[in-house]
């Protein structure tokens, strides 16, 4: 089965927990077995009120002992497998969280959220089930079932036994037929409810984009389009075993009839009392239940088997980011150095960047300028490893970036992207996202992004919780609470990435001041198309169409008169103060 193919996956985490599961199910074994025990004693309680009531006390003190002792079982039983299955929910949902935040940059650009998002909630769910009540429904078939058999041929009457299971094995045949096809229409169900969050969340996120463009029909009519998929994906699902119920469920009273009827023949002829067909007929239901819950097992099974499947995709996704340390050390020295760097995203036909070479030395403040779609924005990725570069491309303090862990490299460089990205806490730990940072540390870094006064004339401050992605706080506000993040950290290298195109000349000059002031010592890339947020660095690298064009001071590059002289000319004529 596919279930057990993909069954490796779980294996790590039974290693830990099997005793407890398999205490679970001797228990259950246990349980199956005693309860074998009651359609007899039932049938002789029987006998006993038909010959006037002799031992039917004992009988009945015996029955109900019996019955606590199961019930406690039962309830210790459940709470090892079930118990055991919840924690398998959560070492499944961990798994994907951490391995989910170790894929490459790649991996997002080509799935959004709703995958991962189905997969955490649904599909984990779905294997939890199939692991925990798939496991109690299959002892029960198989031991119940067989058990039960076994107790009515050898104790009741192996004749009748026979004839009342004849319309069973028809059940069996519907349950065997209907395995493959449950598997394929779950995991549609599946791919088409991931649609369908992905959808939901893409629209919510963008609710003010949907509402400035008086787009909410469009809205409704995409999630209403792929909803009714959703629906039509349960329905296929619903109708298969719509199918399946009235012959699982009809067989049964056949069973019963065959039972009755032959039994009845046999009371009448002397050969069996009626508490033996009492006891019968509880045997025969023992056995009816497993087998008619075979096809729930098999529908349990297949749906979890779908889910593993998609999981086990999504953990076979290469993790570039594997093997990460538990403490960073430090960056090898400030300097950058950028090697006949040519790189290319799989789903461009031309690379990005072209043979980009130039060094930073360490403390440098570097500009790098260039119209929309140079590869700016790109080359700062890079350095990062947020996209793998080539090897032997990119040295950081002398060292090939290739030999720097993740968590040495990121910890060691500012990072503040070009869309700034707020998480729905406060503004305080907004900035100290990345670690624990004291009070004074936060507020320093909201000063030197000159946003901590806008800070302070909120009603709670540093307290104020922010909504998703930040929407309490303007578009400038966001930008520079994200630069407050990046100099929190005191990097060694800190990359701003066209950070000022949501600010004023005003906030814009306060904060190349600020910047000008923290950078001292430390390596610094900014990345603008505002001449003015460069034109105070130690040099400029200008790119155009992914290659180096032209490098130099601001003097130099404007008395050189090609692409920097047409950006900065431009500026002047839009009125810019660059």
């Amino acid at each position: 089965m596919n279930f057990l193919r993909h069954v490796h996956i779980l294996v790590p985490f039974f290693r830990r927990r099997w005793p407890y599961y398999g205490l679970g199910i001797l228990i259950l074994l246990v349980v199956d077995l005693l309860q074998l025990v009651i359609p007899r004693l039932t049938g002789q309680a029987v006998d006993a009120l038909a010959a006037g009531g002799a031992g039917l006390a004992k009988l009945l003190i015996f029955l109900t002992s019996l019955a606590v002792i199961i019930a406690i079982l039962r309830y210790c039983y459940r709470v090892l497998i079930m118990g055991t299955t919840r924690h398998l929910e959560y070492y499944l949902r961990e798994r994907l969280f951490a391995h989910t935040l170790r894929l490459p940059s790649e991996y997002f650009d080509r799935h959004g959220p709703g995958r991962v998002m189905a997969l955490t909630i649904n599909d984990v769910t779905a294997v939890r089930v199939a692991v925990g009540l798939g496991a109690v429904l299959l002892v029960d078939a198989v031991i119940m079932g067989l058990a039960s058999f076994i107790v009515m041929v050898e104790v009741v009457n192996w004749q009748l036994a026979w004839q009342a299971v004849v319309p069973l094995p028809f059940v069996l045949i519907g349950t065997a037929l209907m395995g493959r096809p449950i598997h394929e229409r779950f995991r549609t169900v599946q791919e088409r409810f991931s649609q369908l969050t992905e959808l939901a969340q893409e629209t919510f996120a963008g609710a003010r984009v949907v509402k400035g463009f008086a787009a909410e029909p469009v809205a409704i009519d995409r999630f209403t389009a792929a909803s009714r998929e959703n629906v039509a994906a349960n329905l296929d699902m619903a109708r298969l075993q719509a199918a399946y119920f009235p012959v699982s469920h009809t067989a049964p009273l056949f069973c019963y009839a065959i039972a009755l009827y032959g039994g009845g023949r046999l009371i009448m002829d002397g050969a069996l009392s009626v508490g033996d067909l009492v006891a019968f007929l509880g045997y025969l239901g023992l056995m009816i239940w497993p087998v008619t819950g075979f096809s729930y097992l098999v529908a349990t099974v297949q749906r979890g088997s779908a889910s593993l499947i998609r999981i086990a995709a999504l953990l076979a996704e290469p993790a570039y980011e594997t093997g990460l340390p538990t403490a960073a050390g430090s960056l090898p020295g400030r300097g950058v150095e950028l090697s006949h760097l040519t790189f290319g995203y799989p789903d461009n036909a031309s690379p990005v960047l072209k043979d980009v070479s130039f060094s930073i030395p360490p403390g440098t403040v570097v500009g790098i300028v260039g119209r929309t779609g140079a590869g700016k924005s790109t080359l700062l990725k890079l350095l990062l490893r947020l996209y793998e570069p080539p090897a032997g491309a990119i040295f950081i303090g002398g060292r090939e970036i290739h030999a720097l862990d993740y968590l040495t490299l990121r910890r060691g460089i500012g990072y503040v992207p070009q869309d700034s990205f707020l998480f729905s806490r406060t503004i305080g730990e907004n900035i100290g996202y990345d670690g624990e940072y004291p009070r004074s540390a936060v507020e320093k870094a909201a000063g030197l992004a000159a946003v901590k006064e806008a800070i302070d004339d909120k009603p709670y401050g540093f307290g104020t919780v922010l909504g998703e992605k930040g929407r309490r706080l303007s578009g400038g506000q966001q930008q520079r609470v994200a630069i407050a993040r990046a100099v929190v950290k005191d990097p060694d290298i800190l990359l701003l990435d066209d950070v000022f195109a949501s600010l004023d000349y005003e906030t814009q000059t306060e904060l190349l001041a600020n910047m000008k002031a923290f950078s001292g010592g430390r390596t610094t890339v900014i990345v603008s198309q505002r001449v003015a947020a460069v034109k105070d660095a130690e040099f400029i690298v200008v790119l155009d169409d992914g290659a180096v064009v032209e490098k130099g001071t601001h003097a130099e590059l404007v008395a050189l008169g090609g692409l920097y002289f047409k950006l900065y000319e431009q500026q002047l004529v839009n009125g810019e103060q660059p």
